[in-house]
């Protein structure tokens, strides 16, 4: 790790900068959507020339690239955080509970960051069409969810789960995950219907379960998860 001590001034400044335009970048985006994003526009709000905000990013499809990438490792973040306040002893399936938590956590929390990652997932066209651009933010994608993979296929060796691909598994959790989030928006229209919380909670029980886990066992990881927020729904 490159401590900040150990940095130049100039890559102090640097890595100031970068902050700077990828905040405004981020609030631009928030306000309007990736559409709204406009080199132009962002070069004025930081006090730059295009030119000058593409010695920091070579292309557009580089700024939304290190975007995503900002809202994945926040993601990446929370995870970790949530998977840490678990007691050491907790059993694979309690660990998975938690970490789904923690992304709807995430999802209620920052509801700008993860619509726009749920965007960015969802929009027909293609956003990043440089696979330079493309590439880091699928290899961020797979790192924050890579705990959700290791508790997964810790589940399995533990005799929890039926034996399975654990990566495949994540990705049906992941995608059960950013379709049924998004709905929050909508649920005080019809709460009862949508109530996103118990969605989420029947939902990621129907796919373990689906998998070869007891319900019982399943509740029971649910019910120690749901102490540790202090039963929060």
């Amino acid at each position: 790790m490159v401590h900040a001590e150990s940095r130049t001034p100039r890559e102090r400044r640097h890595d100031e900068n970068l902050r700077r335009i990828l905040d405004e970048a981020m609030r631009q985006v928030e306000e309007g959507g990736f559409g709204a994003l406009s080199v132009n526009k962002l070069a004025d709000a930081v006090d730059y020339t295009p030119g000058a905000l593409y010695r920091y990013f070579g292309s557009k499809d580089a700024l939304l690239s290190a975007l995503i990438e900002r809202i994945l490792g926040e993601v990446r973040d929370d995870l970790g955080r949530a998977q840490a306040a678990l007691p050491v002893s907790a059993p694979p399936l309690a660990q998975v509970w938690t970490l789904v938590d923690g992304y709807r956590a995430f999802a209620k929390r920052e509801p700008h960051r993860f619509g726009l990652l749920a965007m960015s997932l969802a929009e027909p066209r293609v956003l990043l069409r440089e696979q330079a651009a493309a590439q880091p933010v699928m290899a961020m994608l797979m790192s924050a969810m890579q705990p959700l993979a290791e508790a997964i296929a810790a589940a399995a060796r533990a005799g929890q789960l039926a034996a399975g691909d654990a990566a495949e598994r994540t990705i049906c959790v992941f995608a059960f995950l950013q379709g049924v989030l998004p709905l929050r928006k909508r649920s005080r229209h019809v709460p009862r219907v949508l109530d996103v919380d118990r969605l989420v909670a029947q939902g990621t029980r129907a796919l373990l379960i689906g998998w070869g886990a007891k319900g019982r066992a399943v509740d029971a990881a649910l019910a120690q998860v749901a102490r540790m927020r202090g039963g929060e729904a």
